[in-house]
């Protein structure tokens, strides 16, 4: 070898460590690949949309897929992204990548997968006497590789000593090995020590992060008697991130090297990745599918070289060829789909339509094909470039009349024959599902994504649940409709497709075909009615169930109604079949009716249905269930679980004072309306039974009340002191308005008055209906009763007032032996069920004033009240009675009221006198209180006496002996008792 100047990149400034990247901007370069001009790209893929857009719509779309790069012209990456200015042909076969060349700005190569390869010679200097060595730098990869798995000189692998020599034959002389190569993985951290002690190099050309081999070569006339051999390398390559397990190790999983590419600074340099879908679509790449030889392999990989000087577009189409696959970019993420499939993830129907359907069945001629062939770089022939099997259809050719059009495919990045293979078939049967849609769709489809499967069911297309693959997916305003809407450009596929077993007869059996219109098929009518609340309101739907055996043939259905004692039907309108409701229909017998029409106005027979009957409102509201209280205080919280009728309006709680044996008829309105939906109302507390019904919105009430017995003790909760009691049972002398006194086995009762007495009935004595003088039944609505006496409290006072009565119910007429009909048609207890009837009750009712009652005083308004806290110097009470039936009376056997005053504590202290002191509380009791007292420094044998002790006050004398003390002496207090004066 001649001696010349050593060509040594590594001198140059831009030394290994700062290796060219040469990124390319992402949107041209994607754009640029899948033949798409920049001034087009905010209306194709979503990444280039601007902000302002992006409020308009959000989309969806395929950058590039296998589908792309196999219709696209025979790319320029047959090299794995061969350089620009390279021939197709050339850059395409297995010598683009199998040499080592010296170039002063060669590309950075990057590997992913398994690969043979040689590489940049970047380093090139002769040593020795009479330039006996040539010192080589080969570079690999730009980057940490995983191992370098064998070494080639000249297409064969030779054998290397732990030094580096290699050992086999043909390449020693006499003198031992001629060659020494030496391989940097790229994780080195110090250069190579051979290459710093031999030639010019020095420490500092370490190559950090680019993986090389430094080969000597001792020269020998009869070793290289061709000239210096070409040495390639088997190398495993990029480590790349896996996202389904969070680490970075050796994998060539395609879709784990289409991620780093994405993600690497040389590639599109871009973090938003879908990880979700890239680690879906790694499992399937990793899925072992079998060889028909034995063994398995991994369903897709990739294997290959990525120079920096290549089109990024090019290099994630020749990907996807590697894996069949489809690259998404939308909603701000790369989202990847590989050739394997998945069930669909939804199914539409017409009724997620919202706009037409726009249907091509059929690819041009030019996109036809029913063969596949093309070349890929064969692992089991040394990675040489060769052609995979062709795969070509008998059937599809028939399909074509009869000529072979072939699709030229080559798979850059694939090194296995089966799966060149498989790919090519995948192609071959994906390539004959032709059939594409674009349609709007409402937001049922939002959480469709490209790359999934759906299913479609049109009927008039004669599509059942036909599956689609999402190819494009945009989600937009319609400013014309004022809605939102999903467009997706959707794709025929089927399970076949991807399969390697399928024949092409489960291709073409995928084929639609359209369904006839020229018979109008027979409507199936079933029907049922519920209950619904419009606006507070209950109402009967009579709900329609329209079905039939050829739902395709039928354009809408036409559906009519009337009461089955009417003789006009009425229109209740046209729709699809499915369900059909006529709403606000009252209860009673309707008749029904309803028959398909076609796409070409033809009307069917009508399916009808004669005397259905609606009773929706009729029943009465269930029985209230879980009716409890607690008691709180003075309070009662009451309770229950609300019941499920639609039509309820609210609950009615009654109240008796009995204890036992006490019944709902012949208690009194507690509270007359708990509005739904409440579940609790709070009352004051007293001993008794409380009841509780459901009312409907027609007033029906619940069959039987729900009810329980509270035991009140109001002096544990608090001292009170009764002032007063007035009793006016049994004389019962007060003034009455409509309200008499009568009296039966139990003693005197307050009762309604009849409009009519019995003596001026008219007729025989044994036509009057009920008691003697129950009249004809004609019960007053309401009477009044006044108690006799008031209470004057002398002063004005907070007082609680406790009424106290018993009320039954009466009815004159409706007794059992009154009642019409057969003995076992009558309903409850022998004289009538007394949970059934609440159309009678009592309120006991008060006023008050602050004057004197004897004078003029001004008095308030009248009052209802169960318990109530009153401040007033004087009260009157009287009894409201009312009746909502015109034979039944409440019957007011027991009437009083209580006046209570709490107890209350007045306390002084430092009360500092001399002798005698007159005391005056700050409020004045009802009457005299108890006293407590403590006094300090009184002398030895003084002694004091109360006097004068009053509601107001009292006093105090101190004595020493028998006379006043003038000791000063200081005085604290404890007054106890009952009543506050107010002022």
């Amino acid at each position: 070898m001649k001696r010349s100047g050593p060509y040594n990149v590594m001198r140059n400034p831009n030394d290994w460590d700062r290796s060219p990247r040469m990124p390319a901007a992402v949107g041209g370069a994607i754009l640029s690949a899948v033949g798409v001009s920049a001034a087009t790209a905010g209306t194709v893929i979503a990444f280039n949309v601007t902000v302002a857009a992006a409020v308009g719509y959000v989309a969806t779309t395929a950058v590039t897929s296998w589908a792309m790069s196999a219709l696209a012209p025979k790319p320029d990456f047959g090299s794995f992204g061969g350089e620009a200015g390279e021939s197709a042909d050339a850059s395409f076969e297995s010598r683009g990548i199998l040499v080592n060349a010296r170039a002063p700005a060669a590309s950075a190569e990057f590997v992913y997968g398994e690969v043979r390869k040689g590489g940049p010679v970047t380093f090139y200097e002769e040593t020795g006497e009479s330039n006996k060595y040539l010192h080589q730098i080969v570079v690999l990869a730009y980057h940490e590789i995983d191992a370098v798995v064998s070494v080639f000189i000249n297409d064969e692998i030779v054998t290397i000593d732990g030094s580096g020599n290699v050992t086999t034959p043909r390449w020693t002389n006499d003198d031992g090995p001629t060659i020494r190569i030496r391989t940097h993985l790229g994780n080195q951290t110090s250069a190579d020590s051979a290459l710093v002690a031999e030639t010019s190099a020095n420490s500092s050309v370490i190559g950090r992060g680019v993986a090389y081999l430094y080969i000597r070569y001792a020269f020998d006339q009869d070793v290289f008697a061709n000239g210096v051999p070409l040495i390639t390398a088997l190398v495993r390559g990029k480590k790349v991130y896996d996202p389904r397990t969070g680490s970075t190790a050796y994998s060539n999983n395609a879709a784990l090297c289409v991620r780093d590419f994405i993600t690497s600074d040389y590639g599109l340099n871009d973090q938003t990745i879908d990880d979700v879908s890239f680690a879906a679509a790694a499992n399937e790449s990793d899925e072992n599918v079998s060889l028909s030889g034995g063994g398995s392999e991994k369903r897709y990989t990739i294997n290959g070289i990525v120079k920096s000087g290549s089109s990024i577009g090019q290099v994630l189409g020749q990907q996807m060829t590697a894996c069949a696959g489809t690259l998404f970019r939308g909603t701000g993420y790369w989202k990847l789909k590989v050739g394997a499939y998945s069930a669909p993830v939804k199914t539409l129907t017409l009724d997620d339509l919202r706009g037409p359907i726009n249907l091509q069945t059929r690819v041009s001629m030019r996109e036809n094909f029913n063969a596949v062939r093309g070349t890929f770089n064969n692992a089991a022939q040394d990675y040489i470039t060769t052609d995979y099997p062709q795969t070509v259809s008998t059937a599809f050719k028939t399909e074509d009349g009869g000529e072979e059009v072939a699709l030229d495919l080559p798979l850059p990045f694939t090194t296995s024959a089966a799966t060149a293979q498989r790919i090519a078939k995948l192609t071959l049967f994906r390539g004959r599902e032709q059939m594409t849609l674009d349609a709007d769709f409402g937001l049922e489809a939002f959480g469709v994504e490209a790359g999934d499967i759906i299913a479609f069911t049109n009927e008039r297309y004669g599509f059942d649940e036909k599956e689609f693959e999402v190819v494009g997916w945009r989600f937009a305003t319609d400013q014309d409709a004022g809605d939102l809407r999903v467009r997706l450009s959707l794709r025929e596929t089927s399970a076949a497709a991807f399969s390697w077993n399928a024949e092409e007869s489960q291709i073409t059996a995928n084929n639609t075909n359209l369904l006839s219109y020229t018979t109008v098929p027979d409507v199936g009518l079933s029907i049922s009615d519920e209950l619904r609340v419009y606006n507070e309101n209950a109402a009967n739907v009579a709900i329609l169930s329209l079905t039939s055996s050829l739902p395709a043939l039928i354009d809408y259905v036409q559906v009519e109604f009337k009461r089955s004692a009417d003789a006009t039907w009425i229109e209740a309108g046209q729709g699809n079949l499915g369900t059909f409701e006529i709403n606000n229909i009252v209860d009673g017998l309707y008749d029904f009716r309803a028959r398909a029409v076609n796409s070409f106005g033809l009307r069917g027979a009508w399916a009808t249905r004669i005397a259905y009957s609606v009773e929706g409102l009729a029943p009465p509201p269930a029985n209230v269930t879980n009716f409890s209280g607690n008691v709180v205080g003075n309070s009662l919280h009451l309770s229950w679980s609300p019941v499920p009728d639609l039509d309820l309006s609210y609950y009615k709680v009654r109240f008796s004072s009995e204890t036992s044996g006490a019944t709902y008829s012949n208690a009194i309105d507690l509270v007359s309306k708990v509005a739904r939906p409440g579940d609790s109302v709070v009352v004051p507390a007293q001993t008794g039974t409380y009841f509780i019904k459901a009312v409907d919105k027609l007033g029906g009430l619940s069959a039987i009340p729900a009810s329980f017995v509270v035991l009140v003790d109001s002096n544990n909760v608090e001292d009170f002191n009764a002032i007063a009691t007035l009793t006016e049972h049994p004389s019962f002398s007060g003034v009455r308005s409509n309200v008499v006194v009568l009296t039966d086995d139990e003693g005197n009762y307050l009762a309604l008055d009849t409009a009519a007495q019995f003596d001026s009935m008219a007729g025989d004595f044994d036509d009057a209906l009920g008691l003697f003088d129950g009249g004809s039944g004609d019960i007053v609505p309401s009477g009044i009763y006044y108690f006799s006496n008031s209470i004057d409290l002398g002063e004005k006072y907070t007082s609680r007032i406790r009424p106290t009565f018993k009320v039954d119910y009466l009815d004159y007429v409706n007794d059992f032996d009154s009642a019409t009909g057969t003995f076992d048609e009558r309903e409850g207890d022998f004289d009538g069920d007394p949970d059934q009837f609440d159309t009678t009750s009592a309120s006991i009712e008060l006023r008050h004033t602050d004057d004197d009652p004897a004078a003029t005083p001004t008095w308030s308004d009248w009052q209802n009240f169960i318990v109530a806290d009153i401040s007033a110097r004087a009260m009157e009470f009287r009894v409201v009675m009312t009746s909502r039936s015109t034979s039944a009376t409440p019957a007011v056997r027991e009437l009083s009221a209580e006046i209570d005053m709490p107890e209350r504590t007045e306390t002084q202290q430092d009360i500092t006198f001399t002798g005698s002191k007159v005391v005056t509380f700050p409020t004045a009791f009802k009457a005299a209180p108890a006293l407590g007292l403590s006094l300090a420094n009184l002398a030895d044998g003084e002694r004091y006496v109360i006097s004068n002790k009053t509601r107001t006050g009292f006093t105090i004398d101190v004595l020493n002996g028998g006379t006043t003390s003038t000791n000063p002496v200081t005085l604290d207090y404890v007054a106890r008792g009952y009543g506050k004066e107010l002022t």
